[in-house]
């Protein structure tokens, strides 16, 4: 039901606002470094421990196809479906497959979580066609931001200047 894009450097706690968001709840995840399963990515957290059987309700897929993991969200119901480093999805304009997993979250009633390195990596659509943006400290310069998403410099330089909390922007 809602397109999520999540920005932010590495470090600045993208992972654990993501494990939060999903505990408990059906969820699959494009798992690129092997964090939601039995290991963790960082000394002292716990394990995710997230199922390697893609039908259990809350699975990972650790894989090496995006277009296969598309295919797999667009069979699931009622679930998060988290794209780690969503940038890989996305060559220059957004695949067709793609486009339709994300304009058809109303009738699957899916959560996507978008989750992108630099505001620059996110392509324009992905952003207008996003509900929430979460938007961590990330290492883009304001030139960059100014030219790619003017609207984000404002909450870009408030995280650059110090706050420490992510910023959660409601699109409308």
């Amino acid at each position: 039901m809602y397109l999520i894009s999540i920005i932010g450097a590495t470090q600045q706690g993208k992972s654990p606002y993501i494990r939060k968001f999903i505990a408990g709840k059906n969820c699959f995840v494009y798992d690129t470094q092997d964090e939601y399963g039995l290991r963790t990515k960082y000394a002292g957290q716990i394990p995710v421990n997230l199922s390697n059987n893609v039908d259990q309700r809350r699975a990972r897929y650790v894989g090496d196809s995006p277009m296969e993991f598309i295919e797999m969200c667009s069979r699931k119901r009622n679930t998060i479906c988290v794209f780690e480093d969503a940038t890989i999805f996305f060559e220059g304009k957004i695949n067709m497959p793609m486009r339709r997993l994300i304009f058809s979250k109303a009738h699957s009633k899916n959560i996507y979580l978008l989750v992108f390195h630099s505001i620059n990596s996110v392509p324009p659509r992905i952003l207008e066609a996003s509900d929430y943006i979460i938007l961590f400290k990330t290492l883009d310069t304001p030139k960059k931001v100014k030219y790619k998403n003017e609207f984000l410099l404002p909450y870009f330089e408030k995280l650059r200047q110090g706050h420490k909390q992510p910023i959660n922007i409601k699109m409308i």
